[in-house]
């Protein structure tokens, strides 16, 4: 039934009472019947026997087989289904037989048994007594006859018996046609229900049968269906309700699909666009870009790239705010594109940096659409908040041809390019060359710290140390602090590990990590892994352990406001004491970052810490600038140690830094002795502190670690 369909349930429903109606109704015909057949046969028989035995009686009292046998014979010609008729003496003596002989032991089995029906499988037999019949006067005057007929007949004398043989066949052959017929009758009527539930269920389930079809349709997809509404009642409410509702999705649908296509337009234009600006974003530039490369490639075009980075872009950000920075970078995109040609591709790649495609152009009009971006960014100014900024623009230009074999090749070429325009002077255009050294330099800057992301590998870098070596006998490390042996103060420095295991300083690769802002990520390695190492020398012998680790901050990182968490965070992660640790950072970055670095000094201070200015005395203005540091060293800048012993002009700066610092009772830190002639200057000055190869060569901090521990073991 599960498995039926609609139309095939309500015929099985219909047909299947009726069908189950005729079976009984046959069942009961055929039972009635054949029992009113058969009792019909049995007093059939038993009147054709009964009949037989007055006609016999003179016949066998007078022993005349001859008018015995003509009554049987007579009697099995009256009666068709008559197969033998017999006629014994009392003491069962055949006296005259018609028809089919029967079993010799057949009579005297009924005579002992006084059987008057014997029923076989294909006939049956009838017997009747014949009895001698003695006629009285008297039997007429009795009142009540049957009785009497009765109570006279016990009395009479028997004298003969007559067996009556009836055969089946003919009883048969009438319930075989009468169950024929009754089947054809029921056959029939079920034929004539089963075309009437048909003619119903199709009235009934038609209808429905075209909805369910509609309904597959719309499952698949095909919305738009329309059934006909030539039902009545509730199957035409239910025709209406299903168009009604095909209507209302196929409209749904289509609107649906509409903002599906609108959505999916935005989405394809938020993947190739730029949010900020609108205009072609990185990967969509890098795409066009790969087709060009791929084009110069098979059919030698040639394509130009320029590689555009504002000037003056720092300057507004950190003045203004980002605000103000995305409104300059608004409006000078609007100034670019407004300009450009029809078939080049202006992008933003990032930052203030823009990338411009020339396709199929010389590098003769590359120069002039530069020359005009020069000129229309230079005559720009960006007012915000009555500030008003000159902008400008540094361009490095990469023909695109066969040479180079990937997209990145290009973009590098071009950043090195660019890297050398800002660097000759800002807002110039300069045409990359494979010769040029500085750009190869800054080429291999850029290669090296390709690998650096956010999640740093302890395998890309590894922690160095070179001692600062007290000069004045019997001076401590720190104010408050006893004398301690020489070696016990380190510069902790950074080594980079390339993929083929060599060592790479950090003067390769510190300029271009500052400048793709990866040094905060390089920095905080640095941090964590140089309080690693503190702790393992705590561990081993914590009594003795009064080194000072004097870790270097970049000026990116004291831009990062989160630094000083991180910092407090390694304190108690590891529990170094903070008079353990020195922060240096550079005279430059503590000046551009002023406000930051003195909110960073006043909370580490706080908590134990030191801090050395290094480098100090390559900038114009460094002694205006050391009062608004409160610094606990100064680290002259080496550029005039390292020649201090043969040049009066660089000893005379030395000894300068040094009495300005000693008077505000600042420690001297001089970088870059290298010789004994320099050592021997530095402790006439009275300079507290040396470092450099004369005095101790970098060493790994691991080596550092086991020299320690051997010494404690």
């Amino acid at each position: 039934m599960k498995n039926l369909g609609i139309k095939s349930r309500v015929i099985f429903l219909a047909t299947v009472p009726a069908l189950l109606f005729a079976l009984i109704l046959v069942g009961y015909a055929i039972t009635n019947i054949f029992g009113f057949l058969n009792k019909s046969l049995h007093d059939r028989g038993q009147i054709i026997a009964s009949q037989l035995a007055p006609a016999a009686e003179y016949g066998v009292i007078a022993g005349n087989r001859q008018i015995l046998q003509q009554l049987t014979e007579q009697a099995l010609a009256r009666e068709p289904d008559l197969k033998s008729v017999l006629i014994v003496d009392n003491e069962g003596e055949l006296l005259a037989s018609s028809g089919v002989e029967l079993d010799k032991e057949f009579i005297p089995n009924i005579l002992s048994e006084d059987i008057h029906t014997l029923k076989q499988k294909k006939e049956v037999v009838f017997t009747s007594p014949i009895y001698r019949n003695v006629v009285e006067v008297d039997d007429f005057s009795q009142p009540n006859i049957p009785d009497a007929l009765k109570q006279k007949k016990q009395d009479l004398e028997k004298i003969g018996f007559i067996y009556v043989e009836l055969s089946y066949q003919t009883l048969k052959s009438i319930k075989y046609d009468f169950v024929g017929k009754v089947f054809a009758i029921g056959l029939l009527g079920l034929l004539l229900s089963m075309l009437l539930a048909l003619r119903i269920g199709r009235n009934i389930t038609h209808p429905i049968q075209e909805i369910a079809r509609a309904v597959n349709k719309v499952r698949e997809g095909e919305l738009a269906q329309v059934i006909s509404e030539d039902s009545s009642g509730e199957l035409r409410t239910l025709q209406k309700g299903f168009n009604s509702m095909s209507t209302s999705l196929q409209h749904a649908h289509d609107l649906m699909q509409d903002r599906i296509n609108d959505a999916t337009a935005l989405l394809r234009y938020q993947a190739q666009h730029d949010d900020l600006t609108g205009l072609i974003n990185r990967r969509e530039f890098e795409i066009r870009l790969e087709r060009c490369l791929k084009n110069a490639h098979e059919q030698k075009t040639q394509h130009v790239f320029c590689y555009m980075d504002l000037d003056q872009f720092k300057l507004v950000n950190d003045t203004c705010g980002h605000v103000a920075g995305d409104g300059l970078l608004k409006q000078v995109s609007t100034l670019l594109a407004i300009r450009m040609r029809e078939k080049d591709t202006l992008a933003r790649l990032g930052g203030d940096e823009f990338g411009l495609l020339l396709e199929n152009c010389t590098l003769t009009e590359a120069n002039h659409i530069c020359n005009i971006i020069l000129r229309i960014v230079r005559d720009f100014r960006f007012i915000h908040d009555e500030k008003i900024f000159n902008v400008g623009v540094s361009i490095g230009l990469v023909v695109i041809n066969d040479q180079f074999a990937n997209v990145s090749e290009v973009i590098h070429a071009a950043d090195s390019a660019c890297f050398n325009a800002k660097k000759s002077g800002k807002n110039q255009s300069v045409l990359y060359s494979d010769g040029d050294i500085e750009v190869a330099q800054h080429r291999t800057a850029v290669e090296a710290i390709s690998d650096i992301t956010d999640e740093i590998d302890d395998e890309q870098f590894a922690l160095y140390c070179q001692p600062i070596v007290a000069l004045l006998p019997n001076l401590p490390v720190l104010p408050h602090m006893p004398p301690v042996p020489k070696f016990y103060h380190y510069e902790i420095l950074l080594r980079k590990i390339d993929l083929d295991g060599k060592m790479i300083l950090p003067t390769a690769f510190i300029a271009s990590a500052e400048r793709y802002h990866l040094m905060p990520n390089i920095d905080r390695w640095v941090i964590k892994n140089a309080f690693i190492a503190y702790r393992k020398l705590l561990d081993i012998n914590r009594e003795h352990c009064q080194f000072i680790f004097s870790v270097n901050l970049s000026g990116t990182s004291l831009s990062d406001i989160t630094l000083l968490g991180y910092i407090q965070e390694q304190f108690v992660k590891y529990s170094v004491p903070p008079s353990a640790v020195c922060f240096e950072i550079t005279e430059t970055a503590a000046i551009v970052n002023l406000k930051n670095t003195i909110l960073l000094f006043s909370a580490l201070q706080k908590m134990g810490c030191t801090f050395a200015l290094d480098d100090f005395g390559s900038g114009m203005s460094s002694f205006m600038y050391l009062k608004n540091f409160d610094v606990n060293y100064l680290k002259i800048d080496g550029s005039f140690v390292k020649e201090m012993h043969i040049n009066r002009t660089d000893h005379a700066m030395v000894r300068s830094i040094h009495n300005v610092a000693e008077s505000m009772n600042i420690k001297t830190v001089a970088e870059f002795v290298e010789n004994e002639a320099i050592l021997k200057q530095l402790e006439i000055i009275g300079v507290h502190y040396g470092q450099g190869l004369h005095l101790g060569a970098p060493m790994k901090v691991k080596d550092l670690i086991e020299e320690y521990a051997k010494l404690h073991a």
